[in-house]
């Protein structure tokens, strides 16, 4: 049978950490397990009280006896790092404020690619670029720089006749 007795110093460990801003609802849980296991419960009260399966509370029950409070805490998730070191970033940033020309992910990929060799995807790029709260100028998607001048202006003219009324002249 698996049972915690805690001390006044571990209890009021306890309680501070259950009210920390910001930890995670499963560390919360875990807490509260300990907790209940301190107050005499046995594991099938447990998780029928909590939710979880008798062998999940078992688990962090024997966790905690084996690792203290720090065992309870949500591991980091795995996963690589990525290439896109923030002095790249502070690159990228550099780059795009100069305001030289627009740019778009692609471009920002190939450009990153031929500075740093490092490879990424336009998606990816999006994402970092994202996440580092920087904005990069888009290339227009207008026909505007194809329009003569004197044509639009012609037409603009017929237009404002026409909704006034007139007929048009063929």
């Amino acid at each position: 049978m698996y049972r915690i007795m805690l001390t006044e110093d571990q209890r009021a460990q306890l309680n501070r950490r259950a009210h920390e801003p910001g930890i995670a609802p499963s560390t919360r849980d875990r807490l509260e397990m300990v907790r209940l296991s301190d107050a005499g419960w046995r594991i099938p009260q447990i998780a029928r009280h909590l939710g979880p399966h008798e062998q999940t509370v078992r688990f962090w029950i024997k966790a905690f006896q084996n690792g203290g409070f720090d065992a309870l805490v949500n591991q980091p998730r795995g996963g690589d790092t990525s290439a896109l070191t923030p002095a790249m970033i502070a690159a990228v940033r550099e780059e795009i404020q100069q305001g030289e020309r627009t740019w778009n992910a692609g471009q920002l990929a190939e450009w990153i690619a031929d500075k740093f060799g490092v490879r990424l995807s336009p998606g990816r790029i999006r994402f970092h670029l994202k996440k580092a709260r920087l904005t990069y100028k888009r290339t227009n998607r207008t026909l505007r720089h194809k329009q003569k001048a004197a044509e639009v202006a012609a037409k603009r003219a017929e237009l404002d006749l026409l909704e006034k009324g007139a007929k048009r002249a063929s």
